[in-house]
């Protein structure tokens, strides 16, 4: 038994358990991420703590929920979207695989996104409403309380806007924040003046089941675990067989 824990093998050991763990891992990561449209079950409004980790992705059971933040408003990194309407969900393009032009059967005008400093340095992007005349609603500024419902990225998988809308998305959040922003955004359910509240394109967690993109990044990551431990093995092997092979010839130049 000794004979397996060498100091040329305690490191093949070493490496091969840090290997094998670290592909697990990855694989159950990757199949956490293929869970992203599963429904939520209770949409009670929770503590913006709760519903959006910092430095991590919104999680799915976040999408739609009410939620309450305070903070300081950026005042000069606003984020006028255009060729949009105050019905979000009336922007989703039902059928994504052919590219269609959608009546909207409403006015067209801009979303309104602020951006808000939390108490603990980071930012949040809060789409604060719908206006027909972006340049007549004025800058965001000072303090201020904002309740609203939680959404991920329009770069989400499943997500199609209608009539070549650009998405809003985390990355371009994170270019007009001054501070580290959080994935997703928020949509005020609050009247500001001069604008409409919008109605959030996700009212719940989409159900889509799973993301098969990151299901076969888990299968490829438990496959590089199969071929980890079989390398880790062989090597193993390989390494006994030689000590064995010395040990012999050692036997035999000290009987002659």
């Amino acid at each position: 038994m000794i004979r397996h824990f060498t100091a040329r093998l305690i490191g093949t050991h070493f490496l091969g358990v840090f290997s094998l763990l670290a592909c697990l891992a990855l694989a159950n990561w990757q199949w956490d991420r293929a869970h992203v449209y599963l429904p939520k079950i209770e949409l009670a409004q929770k503590s913006f703590s709760e519903l959006s980790p910092l430095r991590d992705y919104l999680p799915i059971s976040s999408v739609g929920v009410s939620t309450q933040v305070t903070g300081t408003w950026q005042s000069s990194e606003r984020i006028v979207l255009p060729n949009r309407i105050a019905n979000g969900p009336g922007m989703a393009n039902a059928n994504s695989e052919q590219a269609s032009t959608v009546d909207f059967g409403g006015p067209i005008g801009f979303w309104i996104v602020d951006i808000l400093e939390l108490a603990d340095g980071s930012s949040l992007g809060v789409v604060r409403g719908f206006t027909e005349n972006a340049e007549l609603v004025p800058l965001a500024t000072g303090s201020e309380t904002i309740s609203g419902v939680m959404q991920p990225g329009e770069d989400v998988p499943g997500l199609e806007l209608a009539n070549g809308i650009n998405p809003l998305t985390t990355e371009m959040i994170v270019e007009n924040s001054r501070t580290i922003a959080h994935d997703g955004y928020l949509i005020a359910d609050s009247n500001s003046p001069g604008l409409i509240a919008v109605q959030p394109i996700f009212k719940e967690p989409p159900v889509q089941g799973l993301n098969w993109r990151n299901v076969a990044y888990t299968f490829n990551w438990i496959f590089f675990a199969v071929i980890v431990g079989l390398m880790w093995v062989r090597v193993a092997k390989d390494e006994l067989q030689y000590a064995q092979l010395a040990s012999i010839t050692g036997d035999l130049s000290h009987d002659t």
